[in-house]
């Protein structure tokens, strides 16, 4: 299976990784570390991987994803 960095799935997501959240917000992956350690950005944690709700993307964009 190919992965893709298309957003537009017609599964609706409920969570995105920091390289999702980089592409769609513009800024660089190292930015939204740096923010998810100062805990600016609400995420959770699930072994390694770090996820984002979409409600929190959406407020960081402040548009509907």
């Amino acid at each position: 299976m190919k992965k893709s960095n298309d957003l537009s799935s017609p599964v609706e997501k409920r969570f995105y990784t920091v390289a999702e959240v980089a592409l769609v917000t513009g800024l660089t992956e190292a930015s939204i570390r740096a923010r998810l350690q100062r805990d600016e950005i609400r995420h959770i944690n699930i072994g390694k991987r770090v996820l984002i709700c979409k409600r929190v993307l959406e407020e960081l964009i402040g548009e509907d994803v």
